[in-house]
């Protein structure tokens, strides 16, 4: 009976020991991966307008294989969006920004490497700027953390390098690869007038995210909503003194 007892006791043991463990873990891994909700105090995360107008963005790119489809659906739809590109896969697609560009969006800066600690903070800023104006011949005006992560101290810094910080207010959660359907389901029950909709074009496949846009657009447009750039929205806010 002793020894039952000791066993079940090591097991109780090892299950919290495990599930601790386990939990830490998936915490970690998750604000190392997932973009959060932000709306974080001095930083530009929608429009406070009344107008049903929202802005859609797109992150991490641009990428070789999931951008292009993702410009054709946008000017098939007759759309302009704000990408946050990256300075490193600028480097490499800089015929891609071009046409970014050229078809009437608006380019944002990602940082240069995705770092999530951003520990070159503003090197990365003005190295992927100078990619960027390199291939278009405009800068950048937004700036967008990798993740959203941005401590009080890197904001002011970020506003004194003469970018504004942008986040988002709906995410779509497209990183997660949930399915087509419930990524326009997750836009479509958050959307609000002055909306800013976080999607991705690159960083990994975004096969899921070509699927849903053209859905997201026309479902957006039942409702009454029209979409522009960052600037344009910025705009709109009432509270813009």
């Amino acid at each position: 009976m002793r020894v039952y007892v000791l066993y079940r006791r090591k097991l109780v043991l090892l299950f919290l020991f495990l599930l601790t463990t386990g939990g830490i873990l998936a915490i970690t891994q998750s604000s190392l991966t997932a973009p959060s909700l932000v709306r974080a105090p001095g930083t530009y995360y929608m429009a406070n307008t009344q107008e049903k107008t929202i802005a859609l963005t797109f992150d991490d790119g641009p990428d070789p294989i999931d951008t292009p489809d993702i410009l054709t659906i946008l000017k098939e739809k007759n759309v302009r969006a704000t990408f946050f590109v990256l300075g490193q896969a600028v480097q490499a697609n800089p015929h891609l920004v071009k046409r970014l560009v050229m078809e009437g969006h608006e380019i944002g800066n990602h940082s240069f490497n995705h770092d999530y600690q951003q520990r070159r903070l503003v090197e990365e800023i003005k190295q992927t700027d100078q990619e960027v104006f390199a291939s278009t011949g405009v800068h950048t005006y937004f700036y967008r953390p990798p993740g959203g992560f941005l401590s009080k101290n890197q904001l002011e810094t970020v506003k004194k390098n003469g970018h504004i910080v942008a986040l988002w207010s709906v995410d779509s959660k497209d990183w997660r690869n949930p399915g087509v359907k419930q990524i326009v389901d997750n836009v479509m029950k958050s959307v609000f007038p002055g909306a800013i909709i976080l999607l991705h074009d690159g960083g990994y496949q975004r096969t899921q995210t070509v699927k849903a846009l053209g859905p997201i657009i026309d479902a957006l447009r039942d409702r009454g909503y029209r979409m522009v750039t960052l600037s344009e929205l910025k705009m709109l806010d009432s509270e813009i003194k």
